[in-house]
């Protein structure tokens, strides 16, 4: 299997972005879906706030580049992430990647 580069980085972005509070991909108003896309077959996604805090760390392990990974837009304590800008950091063997995609999260 050959190893990840930033090139092949370079296409991964979330979907929806902006992110409002529900997307075509969630099945309930209690599951909040954003999608990851165009990872390359094995890689960790780091999401940051606009602080710099971890909030939270998704591991992805498929079998094709192009793959798609769901995060939950909860924190590391299970928590639905407020509005902001927030950032992913992809990491894959030697490549990696920094991106950003905002959350709009309305009071329910």
């Amino acid at each position: 299997m050959l190893a990840a580069t930033a090139n092949d980085l370079s296409r991964v972005h979330t979907v929806p972005d902006p992110y409002y509070v529900t997307s075509q991909f969630e099945q309930t108003t209690d599951t909040k879906i954003i999608k990851f896309v165009n990872l390359p077959a094995d890689c960790i996604i780091r999401i940051y706030s606009s602080s710099g805090v971890l909030v939270n760390l998704v591991e992805h392990h498929s079998t094709t580049f192009g793959g798609a990974e769901d995060w939950n837009v909860r924190n590391r304590n299970n928590q639905i992430v407020s509005s902001g800008v927030y950032f992913f950091h992809i990491e894959a063997g030697g490549a990696r990647r920094v991106g950003r995609f905002t959350v709009v999260n309305f009071a329910q």
